[in-house]
């Protein structure tokens, strides 16, 4: 279980994160929907979402969309 003061995902979890359902805070309600929320919405615009960890630094997401003319 990840803490406030955690930063970072375990590599373990980070093939995990965009499965629904996943949480590692069900106990303070987490359903584990909101990142396999965001990457179906990126997803149907035609973009791509990804994420890279290190645990004890911090997280990043990237969203890459179309440009449209």
């Amino acid at each position: 279980t990840l803490t406030i003061l955690d930063c970072g995902i375990p590599e373990a979890a980070l093939s995990k994160v965009f499965d629904r359902f996943y949480t590692t805070r069900a106990d303070e309600g987490g359903q584990g929907l909101g990142l396999a929320i965001a990457q179906a919405i990126v997803l149907e615009h035609g973009g791509e979402i990804s994420v890279k960890s290190t645990l004890g630094r911090g997280t990043t997401f990237m969203i890459r969309l179309p440009l449209i003319n």
